[in-house]
């Protein structure tokens, strides 16, 4: 009898053991959940309202300068409008690849890339910094305001100009006049 009565406390203590050690078990606060909300450095998402920031990362470029490359994607049906974007506490600068263009209209269900081309299509959006003091590679703030979404703040990690993001540059070289 008190050999079955071991089997089955010790078939209990495995059973209990098995549940505890696997990560599903660990529910809500598990690090399977949590990951998805971490700066990973495979590109930052975030949401806020309709807008979602898809993959930010900052390629650095020449000197104090840097884009942002990110994926902007509304996907509500009305529009808003990126006004306003700061790295490291300096102000961003939306341009063309030659000039400023001010605020960023984004339409119901749209989505904008900047600092790389989507469909065969080349770049014609980039966000740069051109005086900001950067870590080689590490998390910076950014924030970004949104018209109708509100603000959204990001921890985007500064990678350099190669591999995956070889010929991302800063466009253009200069800060354009605003």
């Amino acid at each position: 009898m008190t050999t079955l009565r071991t089997r089955i406390a010790a078939a209990a203590i495995v059973s209990v053991a098995a549940f505890s050690l696997t990560g599903c078990f660990n529910g809500f606060g598990a690090s399977t959940n949590s990951q998805n909300t971490m700066s990973t450095g495979n590109g930052v998402q975030a949401q806020v309202g309709s807008m979602r920031v898809e993959n930010a990362t900052l390629v650095r470029g020449e000197g104090n300068s840097a884009t942002l490359m990110m994926t902007l994607v509304n996907v509500g049906p009305d529009p808003d409008q990126l006004s306003q974007v700061t790295i490291a506490g300096v102000p961003a600068v939306a341009t063309d690849g030659t000039s400023a263009t001010g605020p960023i209209p984004i339409a119901g269900s749209e989505a904008i890339p900047f600092a790389y081309g989507i469909e065969g299509n080349p770049p014609s959006r980039w966000m740069n910094v051109y005086s900001v003091e950067l870590p080689d590679s590490g998390f910076v703030p950014v924030q970004m305001l949104f018209d109708v979404a509100g603000a959204v703040e990001l921890e985007v990690l500064t990678v350099p100009p190669v591999s995956f993001y070889e010929g991302i540059e800063v466009r253009p070289a200069t800060a354009p006049s605003a």
